[in-house]
This record gives C-alpha cells, structure tokens and sequence, in this order.
C-alpha cells in the first residue's frame, strides 16, 4: 500500500455530491429523501475520480458504492423494509427537529467520505490489485465509523440551519448543475471554514 501523505483541500467539485448526499434528508418528502441520498451518494466516487483525472474500472466502483452499513442495503424483505422506513421517515418529517439531526449527522458523514474517497485515489490506494481494493474500501468503511463526534458537526448544523427549498435546490443541481442561493449558500460557508479543519483533517490520514 503507498503511504504518500496528501494535504487536505476544499474543492467543490469533490464535496458538492456528499453536501448534497447529507442534506437530502431534509427534503419533506418520504422515500423521495433516501432516493436523492442514494443517488448523491453514488455520485460521489465517479465525480471525485474525475476531478482527480482518474478513470475507476467497475469492480472498483461497484466496491467503494457498496453498503456496508445496511441503512440503504436491498433484501428479500425489502416491501415490509420499505414500509418501516416509510412510516420512520414519515414520523421525522412530522418531527422536523429529528430531520434537522439526521441531515446534521449525514453531512458529517459524507463529507468525510468525499475527503477520504480523494486522498484514497491521490495517494494512490486504488490503484492495485482488487484485493487491496477492497482493504481500502473496508478501511474507508472502518474509518467513518469513528467520525460520529467530529469538529466538522457544528459547520453541519451551520449549513443546515441555512437550507431552504431544499428538494427544488437538488433537482435544479441534478438536472443542469445550476447553483440556486441555498447551493451558494452551503459553497460558501464551507469554503471560509474548511481551512479551520486541516489539522483534523490531517489526523485521519496515515502516517
């Protein structure tokens, strides 16, 4: 495995899908939020490769896509899942206070998952055998895990707190890549804060 030490860098283009991925569960709507982050979310290694001029074969992509966590993961219950998470998203959306929390922990999570995704490829991890393909993704899975209290949770509940019409700013970036002012909004609180994290940033990433 390289061990090359990459700095962390704010890039729009790198968190724009996991900003987006994280604030989907904001949208009023139940199921059509799981369907924005599920689309969000697989989005976000293609996107992340491009900006790095990398070009990921499918097994790798299929690799770091798949769910280990089970929260979108298919199954041979899948219409009776499908009514409990209907009827919990229901039950947040009546309670909005509970998707404020939701949104705050996924941006948390995704924009880990984009930072780690883009040191992953610039280092160099995804550029073997798929053996060590899977290490990494396994790595990447291990590490999240741990990110449940991070610094990045109060530029979270900052962006959050700034949403508006949040299902129309999602369509709008999906269907043209147009920047509405929620979108320019969130680019703009993370680009001035973004910086206040390098060292947090730089602890995640192996010596």
């Amino acid at each position: 495995m390289p061990q090359t030490k990459v700095p962390p860098r704010f890039d729009w283009a790198i968190y724009a899908d996991a900003t987006f991925a994280g604030l989907a569960a904001l949208i009023p709507l139940p199921l059509v939020d799981l369907y924005f982050e599920w689309l969000f979310r697989r989005r976000m290694v293609r996107a992340i490769a491009l900006k790095n001029g990398r070009e990921l074969n499918t097994p790798t992509l299929n690799e770091l896509n798949r769910n280990r966590s089970g929260r979108l993961r298919g199954c041979l219950l899948w219409p009776i899942k499908l009514v409990y998470t209907f009827l919990k998203k229901l039950s947040r959306k009546i309670l909005y206070f509970l998707a404020i929390k939701e949104a705050v922990d996924n941006l948390n999570t995704y924009w880990h998952r984009a930072f780690l995704l883009d040191y992953m490829m610039r280092a160099g991890y995804l550029d073997h055998s798929q053996e060590e393909v899977v290490l990494a993704a396994e790595a990447l899975h291990l590490v999240l895990k741990e990110t449940n209290e991070s610094p990045l949770l109060q530029l979270a509940r900052q962006v959050v707190g700034s949403v508006r019409h949040v299902l129309l700013s999602l369509w709008r970036w999906r269907r043209r890549g147009e920047e509405d002012a929620t979108v320019k909004e969130a680019r703009s609180q993370m680009s001035q804060r973004w910086g206040d994290f390098q060292a947090y940033f730089q602890g995640l990433i192996p010596d």
